[in-house]
């Protein structure tokens, strides 16, 4: 960038809403680097040596081991447990309150000198490794994210991505295997209550903190991106100022995705080839009547807020330009 700033494009939302998808598809934007959930690169990376989005170790990833050289000299000359325990500390939901007052902000950078130094070096390196001009990150949180905006060598731009609760809460309830052939595991399923709380709480969070700054924050539903994907990747890259970029999408409904570096993430992370985009609403015909009608209950009034029907089957009212207001 020309004031020398890294751009980021932050997705922010709950999981299971199509981030990991849109950061597969952004990073083969031309310029573009997806990263995956970075906020988990101390946890995941440094210390549990998980398998990289390009099926290396992290340890022997082409990409993480020189980014780790350039901002540290090294994947040991950082403590990793500080990093998450600063994280934890004070870059939490629970913290979205005080960022939302100016002292309280002041409190956190504060407190976070260390960290946000950290995370400034870590995303110049990804920068400078990859030669790329935009890093797609998919870490979700919305307090993550407004922390690393914080970063004075970060420009920050949000895309709020946004799924009915009730495909997402489906979603979390199915069994979902990490394809790690040392030690396989099964992502951790939650209850229709639990993904509910946690739906109202990611979405509004993010919306306070963004939803003012019009020229770097988008709201976007994963149905409308599902059924126009040209237009709303066009909108995303119009978000980064990079909307001269050429889509990299080789049909309407279909993408040629190649390998990529995500940190953690849905278990699609690992797809490469042609995929086919489609609306994924196995959910409406398949959930227990019982779980729709109380998750339905739960997430009123954000579900109608955001143009979803309170009966399912029937077509949501909004659009993913102004999410039904």
């Amino acid at each position: 960038m020309s004031d020398g700033r890294i751009k980021v494009l932050y997705v922010a939302g709950l999981g299971r809403s199509g981030t990991t998808l849109l950061g597969n598809i952004l990073g083969q934007v031309d310029g573009f680097v997806s990263v995956g959930e970075i906020r988990l690169v101390w946890d995941h990376g440094l210390v549990m040596n998980k398998i990289c989005g390009c099926g290396a170790r992290f340890e022997e990833c082409e990409m993480w081991r020189p980014v780790f050289s350039e901002a540290f000299g090294g994947m040991s000359k950082v403590d990793p447990r500080k990093m998450i325990h600063l994280r934890e500390s004070w870059a939490r939901t629970k913290h979205i309150p005080l960022m939302l007052a100016p002292p309280g902000r002041r409190l956190i950078e504060g407190r976070l000198a260390e960290y946000l130094d950290s995370l400034g070096k870590l995303y110049r390196a990804v920068q400078t490794v990859t030669g790329s001009r935009v890093i797609v990150d998919t870490s979700k949180f919305p307090s993550y994210g407004f922390v690393l905006g914080m970063a004075p060598s970060v420009d920050l731009r949000v895309v709020h991505l946004v799924r009915d609760p009730r495909a997402v809460a489906y979603s979390w309830m199915r069994k979902k295997l990490q394809p790690d052939p040392e030690t396989p595991e099964y992502t951790p399923q939650e209850s229709p209550t639990g993904t509910s709380l946690r739906w109202t709480a990611r979405n509004l969070g993010t919306e306070v903190l963004w939803r003012r700054s019009k020229e770097r924050y988008l709201m976007l539903r994963y149905e409308d991106f599902v059924a126009e994907p040209r237009r709303s990747i066009q909108r995303v890259l119009e978000l980064a100022d990079e909307e001269t970029a050429p889509l990299p999408h080789v049909g309407e409904h279909e993408v040629k995705l190649g390998a990529n570096h995500n940190i953690w993430g849905n278990p699609n992370r690992f797809q490469t080839g042609l995929v086919r985009l489609r609306p994924d609403d196995e959910w409406a015909s398949r959930m227990r009547p019982e779980d729709r009608r109380l998750i339905t209950a739960l997430t009123f009034p954000l579900l109608a807020h955001y143009g979803y029907p309170l009966i399912a089957g029937r077509r949501g009212t909004g659009s993913g330009e102004d999410g039904g207001r």
